[in-house]
């Protein structure tokens, strides 16, 4: 069996962003579902992680946060995404939308996987 390295968990990005789409709409079905940093914009690296970022239709509170990445997480997890999968998940509201807007590039999923079928 070849050996895990960074490289090699990186290259099933796409297979991982949509296991995370899928486990987001189970989750939060009303929430809008971006990849951010290096994946959006062409510049994976082999440090990089995949940024997803999760955006509900109000701001949510630091706990609202942290419990609703550990239901999308396990939720991805029961759907198949290995725990190795470097993803970084980002919950925001409308506010930080805006501010991840201005930062860089973003690509709504819905798009993106609904590309892919």
């Amino acid at each position: 069996m070849p050996r895990l390295t960074p490289l090699r968990a990186l290259t099933g990005w796409r297979r991982y962003v949509r296991t995370v789409w899928l486990a987001v709409r189970r989750v939060a079905p009303d929430a809008e579902v971006y990849l951010v940093g290096g994946a959006a914009e062409s510049r994976l690296t082999v440090a990089s992680d995949i940024d997803i970022l999760v955006v509900l239709p109000h701001e949510p509170s630091f706990h609202e946060a942290v419990e609703l990445r550990e239901k999308i997480l396990e939720s991805a997890e029961s759907l198949g995404l290995p725990p190795y999968a470097p993803i970084e998940l980002h919950i925001t509201g409308p506010r930080g939308l805006e501010r991840y807007r201005r930062r860089g590039r973003l690509v709504r999923l819905d798009e993106l996987v609904a590309g892919e079928e």
